[in-house]
């Protein structure tokens, strides 16, 4: 179910591709990719490889499974360094190492970046959409919101989701750029998501793709298959 809706989030928001008349060089195995990405990030323990043919990594604590391009072109794992109080040095930090992590790729021209971090003094999903919504104006001052549906209920059999869109300039150009987050259990789940808007048109297929991505990396978390 996650591939495919990867494959239509990206239908949506891809640009054309043309083949280059070149042969292709061979590739290594899709499964050496991932685990080269979770040594890469010394992750042994914190990612674990998923054996379903492609460059798949599953964040072992949260769930979270990262689907990478099959080359791992674009892609990456992140473990955040563990946040120490200032002023208590000495105590353990206050989130662990393997509980601040993150997976990113950039696929079909968009920017596409998962966090999966478990706050051990809380977090409401207000807070999260609010720290995200000032990160993003500080970056971009020139941020417009732009509409969209702002909470998602539990229908769907999914958490409740919160989302907040703007549009930004970018690189020179006019930028769709999202972030929507939702709790599972302990764990708070956040998407961000940036793509090329030149129209309107451009940023509703945007947003249509994220909201799949978004949720199908839910549903895996809610209904793992393996």
């Amino acid at each position: 179910m996650r591939r495919l809706l990867l494959s239509l989030a990206f239908a949506l928001s891809a640009a054309p591709a043309f083949a280059q008349g070149t042969e292709a060089e061979p590739q290594a195995a899709p499964g050496s990719i991932a685990i080269g990405m979770i040594e890469q990030v010394d992750g042994d323990g914190i990612f674990d490889l998923v054996h379903d043919g492609g460059v798949t990594v599953r964040h072992t604590r949260s769930g979270l499974t990262c689907h990478f391009l099959r080359n791992g072109d674009g892609g990456r794992l992140l473990i955040f360094a563990p946040q120490v109080d200032p002023a208590r040095p000495t105590e353990p930090p206050a989130i662990a190492r393997g509980d601040d992590v993150a997976c990113e790729m950039v696929e079909g021209g968009a920017h596409v970046r998962y966090f999966a971090t478990r706050y051990p003094f809380g977090s409401t999903l207000e807070e999260q959409i609010t720290g995200v919504e000032a990160a993003i104006r500080r970056r971009s001052p020139d941020a417009v919101r732009y509409p969209g549906e702002a909470t998602r209920n539990t229908d769907d059999g999914l958490p409740l989701r919160r989302t907040t869109r703007f549009i930004i300039t970018q690189d020179g150009a006019r930028t769709y750029t999202r972030a929507s987050v939702a709790r599972i259990g302990d764990w708070i789940l956040k998407l961000r998501y940036s793509a090329p808007a030149p129209t309107d048109a451009a940023a509703a297929q945007a947003d249509g793709a994220a909201d799949l991505l978004f949720d199908g990396a839910l549903s895996e978390i809610v209904n793992p298959t393996r």
